[in-house]
């Protein structure tokens, strides 16, 4: 073919060596300036894209690491806030017990009337007198207006079971006294006009008709007679006393067991009421104090001990204490800085202590993730109420300290939930940036070139060219023997 310069056998096999040795020579020093032993799909397929899905997944986890990395940030910044916030509830505990331990001003009823003087425990005898003479009379059912032999009587002396007297055939006076003596707490004589008399020291008597009306024949009451006191206080009247929306308690005037007597017992019961203190003046008048700073009502219930000691029944009203009230002011601070504080512990807008959720995704395509459900932790969301009633009322601020102690168990709580929340988080950051380590080795592994390798494969291919060109040469000049027949 015109144009086309023949070569001969030697010179060709020369020159494709030649040109194989600069395509390896080529493909050798790409290696080495880019590092990849795979720079394209033509090196080799697999590995390229095999690295290439490697390397895809690893950015996609490196994109996500940022945000899981917020997200532990968010989370410190509740737990951050948790434990502030703790700290202002145990500061408001111990203004509250600051304010429990100050006395509150006290609601004091006092009487008039002094116990010294026997008006409590100086007692005159419940005695009941009949009208008939009975001197000398030996058969009572026979010659007694009104009474036959068989008929009855009842008599209880204080709360003691009634005991029946009975008329018998042939009972003479004697015999009605015998009976009447027999009665426990019963002293029975005939008076100065042979009237019959019964006595009961320190207790009442209580006459009731058995069969027939002996009792009204002999002219005894059958109405409930009691045993008063110079200022008219009986055994048996009450009164009962109350402090704040507490239960009511009584005091019953008696011998019996629970009951009172005298002033001192009657202090003595007062005191062994909660938040109540009695005591007997140098004017022998009995004072009842409520100590709780709350209210104080005393009320009649039977009879009226209450009037007879000089103690004017209805409720008395503790005055305001400045210094609780100022407790009280200082607790609403806190509560106050509890919610400014709640509000401030925010990261990034996301604010775990207001109510805002977290969701932290830890892979490319959102199958593993996690949900950090908020909280609400103002005051409110912790069950911290402002004070109530300046706390004036041990009740009151019983009530708070319940509430902050409650609180704290909630604030430890979440505490602890916002900490494993926490631990999960960075135990998965941590996971992931290993696992993007992981993927970037693998990828390489596939694609970079060992660079002695091919340094030593550089070498050598620049020996061969060398060597190829050093052949070449020789291959032509046996060509250009030819020249020599000319």
């Amino acid at each position: 073919m015109a144009g086309t310069t023949t070569l001969s056998s030697a010179v060709r096999t020369n020159l494709l060596s030649l040109q194989s040795t600069a395509d390896a020579l080529a493909k050798t020093q790409e290696k080495l300036a880019t590092g990849l032993k795979v720079n394209s799909a033509l090196d080799d397929p697999t590995a390229f894209f095999t690295a290439s899905s490697l390397n895809s997944r690893s950015n996609d986890l490196s994109r996500l690491q940022d945000f899981v990395g917020n997200s532990v940030q968010t989370l410190k910044a509740a737990d951050e806030g948790i434990q502030a916030i703790t700290k202002l509830v145990e500061s408001a505990e111990a203004t509250a017990r600051q304010a429990l331990n100050s006395a509150g001003n006290s609601a004091t009823a006092t009487g008039t009337v002094d116990t010294t003087a026997g008006t409590v425990d100086d007692f005159t005898d419940a005695t009941i007198t009949g009208n008939v003479d009975l001197t000398g009379e030996t058969d009572i059912g026979a010659n007694v207006a009104g009474i036959a032999d068989g008929d009855s009587f009842t008599v209880s002396v204080g709360g003691a079971s009634a005991v029946t007297i009975t008329i018998a055939d042939g009972d003479g006076v004697t015999d009605l006294l015998g009976d009447l003596n027999a009665v426990t707490g019963l002293s029975a004589s005939l008076d100065d006009d042979g009237n019959l008399s019964l006595t009961a020291g320190g207790e009442s008597i209580q006459i009731t008709e058995g069969t027939n009306t002996p009792a009204a024949a002999l002219g005894l009451s059958t109405t409930l007679t009691e045993t008063t006191n110079t200022a008219g206080t009986a055994y048996g009247d009450s009164f009962s006393v109350q402090v704040g929306d507490g239960t009511a308690t009584t005091v019953t005037f008696g011998n019996g067991t629970g009951e009172v007597d005298t002033a001192d017992e009657v202090v003595a019961a007062l005191n062994e009421i909660d938040n109540v203190t009695a005591s007997v003046g140098d004017d022998g008048t009995i004072s009842i104090e409520a100590t709780n700073g709350e209210d104080l009502t005393v009320t009649e219930g039977t009879g009226t001990p209450l009037d007879d000691l000089g103690i004017s029944a209805g409720t008395t009203e503790a005055a305001a204490n400045t210094d609780r009230a100022a407790f009280a002011a200082q607790f609403d601070e806190l509560r106050t800085q509890i919610n400014q504080l709640a509000a401030d512990a925010s990261f990034n807008g996301n604010n775990l202590l207001a109510g805002d959720s977290l969701s932290v995704t830890f892979n490319e395509d959102s199958s593993s993730s996690l949900t950090v459900t908020g909280v609400n932790f103002d005051s409110a969301g912790l069950g911290i109420d402002v004070s109530t009633d300046t706390f004036q009322k041990d009740s009151d601020i019983n009530a708070a300290l319940s509430d902050l102690t409650a609180a704290t168990n909630t604030l430890r709580s979440q505490s602890s939930k916002f900490g494993s929340n926490l631990s999960v988080v960075e135990t998965r950051q941590d996971f992931t940036k290993n696992l993007i380590n992981v993927l970037e080795t693998g990828a390489a592994n596939l694609t970079l070139a060992d660079t002695n390798e091919e340094g030593a494969n550089l070498l050598a291919l620049q020996t061969r060219q060398q060597l190829s060109s050093t052949s070449l040469s020789l291959a032509s000049q046996a060509d250009q023997n030819v020249l020599r027949l000319f």
